[in-house]
């Protein structure tokens, strides 16, 4: 059986690791969003002014200069939004919506996408007859994880 998705060894386990890391990558992006948008996230420096008083710095980058704690969050969410992990999330979750389930079960095809995830970190160990997803076979289920995969390398330019 021929497969039009069909990905190098080297990439293809690259997008695999990847999903692995999924989970453990969204919860840093959600936790480091929550930080940087929490009222004492800005990071600043007291120092005196020409008047001889004492006030906050905040420090966008670390460079030095004057900006407004708004800013500094922005910066930082633009750098947040910028990264490697936050890349990864991104073409991840956009390649599971991309999956063609729409003539499946809005309960089904969730269930389909939770099985992408779960067969990718388990590997070998995953049984796709005790997955407990009723309505597809195990031949579709697998060209549509190898399109699921394909669509991530295409995403982040691996291919």
């Amino acid at each position: 059986m021929q497969n039009k998705y069909k990905l190098p060894d080297d990439v293809r386990e690259t997008v695999i690791r990847l999903v692995k890391g999924y989970e453990r990558r969204k919860k840093k992006i959600s936790d480091e969003e929550n930080e940087i948008c929490s009222i004492g996230g800005g990071r600043y420096e007291s120092v005196r002014n020409e008047n001889g008083d004492e006030e906050r710095v905040f420090q966008p980058s670390g460079k030095g200069g004057k900006s407004t704690p708004v800013e500094h969050q922005a910066e930082e969410m633009i750098k947040l939004h910028n990264s490697f992990d936050y890349r990864c999330v991104k073409a991840i979750d956009e390649s599971l919506d991309e999956l063609p389930l729409s003539h499946f079960d809005e309960r089904v095809s969730a269930k389909i996408r939770q099985c992408m995830i779960i067969s990718c970190v388990l590997g070998k160990k995953f049984k796709f007859r005790y997955s407990g997803i009723v309505g597809i076979e195990h031949d579709r289920f697998y060209k549509i994880r190898s399109k699921f995969l394909f669509l991530i390398a295409k995403k982040l330019e691996l291919l």
